[in-house]
């Protein structure tokens, strides 16, 4: 019997010595990228037989199995023998050819409202005891439904037996349907669509890869290009501290895109953009100055309106963690490892910094889901930016994970929410990679200073109106250097409300914009201020 198995550059035929000590001929079949031949014609009906959306399973190493897989079986060299296994490179036998084919060609004569003939019961990755010589091959009806979705007993597609009558038939479901090929079989059987047997017992097994490479396209460790985002609110100090460390990064293949809150235009414009202009010329600084916002809105204004579609990685870097010198050849390493729709994030005991009496002292603490330390692909971070961007996107995302109806106040959570993103697209822990490289300083979480999370930073109005995800003006805050003739310092505005922060003087909002601010002190009079070229905002004298 014939094996036709799918094989991307770098995999081997992991069941080889199996299949030619049962009997099998063994052939590879190349991974496609033509992802664009895909149809993507039919969602609902199918992912609704779930319970989650397309998207949730719609990533790039899907895309390429389900144009491969239908490439292969339609493929006209193979229309001569409708015994031929279809399946993936992981393929390996447990029954002899010569036991196998007569009960195969037994059942396709006397089935032929058949569609498929899957040659395993459940995924297993080791294999199951053989029958014995008086126990009969036999097959069953999938019986599938909605409580088989994610088991065992749908998952693989590594031996599949379709007859060449049928062939057309399946490729279609693979080419219009959103889903994992074994998935969508499941729900195309579930539906009547197709009609599917499975072995009560597994004629082959998944056995373990030696190698694990990415159907979606092949790579190597190479150098990935980078995209840091870097969103900082009031930490002058360590937002300077943070350019710093990542312009004398030991990897050079990236942009630092920062986006600067909760600092006066003044101090922006004059004293942090000539600090740093020498990067910015060098092409490898972006520093923008923005309100202060709910933190997902702050992270997608690191790269709001830019071209970034150049880059593979975005990583959430944080303005007050210690990062060490090799942080980002240590991510692209990583990366080389790992399939290559994955994100990554650190999840294991990690050094944090305090202090006492003003001395540092590093203790060790556990983190389930580090935010400091995500790195997202592409696909990923454009997913995130449609949802900050179009925050009704965000509810049935969380509500399929928290189980809660209507819940998405993740304005001061957003690392549980990327985290999210990141369970859907796929992700893979780095802390292993780091103990076996035996990293001392990977990165070191602050917590020796004021946060958003720790307090101190955010008053109870500004959280209050910012804890669901919104683009609502009247939710920013802003700070401004206003020059007068008997004072000098910085003023907050909130919504309608602003404040010198030296003093706490109130004054009602009666205009703002990027030119001039018109406000009435509750203590005196209406005052005017104009922007000047160095950021400030210049008291303008009434007009008699």
């Amino acid at each position: 019997m014939k094996c036709v198995l799918l094989q991307a550059p770098g995999e081997i035929l992991e069941g080889s010595a199996e299949l030619k000590e049962l009997g099998y001929q063994a052939a590879s079949y190349p991974v496609s990228q033509r992802v664009e031949e895909l149809l993507d014609t039919r969602c609902d009906e199918f992912t609704d037989f779930l319970g989650m959306h397309a998207e949730a399973c719609d990533k790039p190493y899907v895309r390429s199995l389900r144009i491969s897989f239908a490439s292969m079986i339609m493929d006209t060299q193979f229309n001569e023998d409708d015994l031929i296994i279809f399946g993936e490179s992981d393929a390996a036998p447990v029954i002899p050819a010569e036991r196998l084919r007569p009960v195969l060609e037994e059942m396709v004569k006397s089935h032929p409202e058949v569609d498929v003939f899957r040659l395993f019961h459940e995924l297993s990755k080791s294999p199951s005891k053989p029958l014995s010589p008086e126990e009969r091959i036999e097959f069953e009806p999938y019986a599938t439904s909605g409580h088989t979705a994610g088991t065992a007993y749908v998952w693989g597609t590594h031996a599949l037996i379709i007859p060449v009558s049928k062939r057309e038939k399946v490729a279609r479901i693979f080419y219009t349907c959103r889903l994992p090929i074994d998935t969508a079989l499941e729900a195309a059987n579930g539906n009547g669509e197709l009609c599917i047997m499975v072995a009560r017992h597994n004629c082959f097994y998944q056995k373990p890869r030696t190698c694990l490479f990415d159907k979606s396209t092949l790579y190597s460790c190479r150098d990935r290009k980078m995209a840091l985002c870097l969103a900082s609110y009031k930490r002058f100090e360590d937002l300077q501290r943070q350019i710093y460390c990542m312009m004398h990064q030991s990897y050079r293949n990236f942009h630092l895109f920062v986006a600067v809150k909760g600092m006066s235009s003044f101090i922006f414009q004059s004293i942090l953009i000539p600090q740093f202009q020498e990067f910015i010329d060098e092409g490898r600084l972006t520093l923008r100055w923005f309100p202060n916002k709910n933190q997902l809105s702050n992270l997608a204004d690191t790269i709001r309106g830019l071209d970034t579609t150049d880059y593979e990685l975005f990583l959430k870097i944080d303005d007050d963690d210690f990062y060490g010198r090799d942080y980002l050849l240590t991510i692209n390493e990583f990366h080389s490892e790992i399939p290559q729709h994955h994100c990554s994030y650190f999840n294991d005991w990690n050094w944090v910094h305090y202090k006492y009496g003003g001395i540092s002292s590093l203790q060790k603490e556990f983190y389930y889901v580090f935010g400091a330390s995500m790195v997202l692909t592409r696909s990923v971070m454009e997913r995130l930016m449609a949802c900050e961007e179009h925050p009704e996107m965000i509810h049935p995302i969380v509500q399929r994970w928290y189980h809660i109806p209507g819940h998405g106040n993740i304005g001061f959570s957003e690392d549980n929410f990327i985290h999210k993103l990141m369970l859907e697209n796929g992700y893979s822990n780095i802390a292993p990679f780091i103990a076996r490289k035996k990293i001392t300083h990977h990165i070191i979480v602050q917590k020796a200073n004021a946060s958003v999370t720790r307090g101190y930073l955010l008053d109870g109005e500004f959280r209050k109106a910012n804890t669901n995800v919104s683009h609502d003006a009247d939710a920013f805050e802003y700070v401004l250097d206003l020059r007068h003739p008997q004072w000098n310092g910085a003023f907050r505005v909130f919504g309608a409300r602003g404040n010198r922060v030296d003093n706490d003087d109130s004054a009602e909002v009666l205009s703002f914009s990027t030119k001039k601010i018109v406000v009435k002190w509750d203590k005196w009079g209406e005052e005017s201020f104009v922007r000047q070229d160095d950021g400030s905002y210049e008291f303008q004298q009434t007009e008699k």
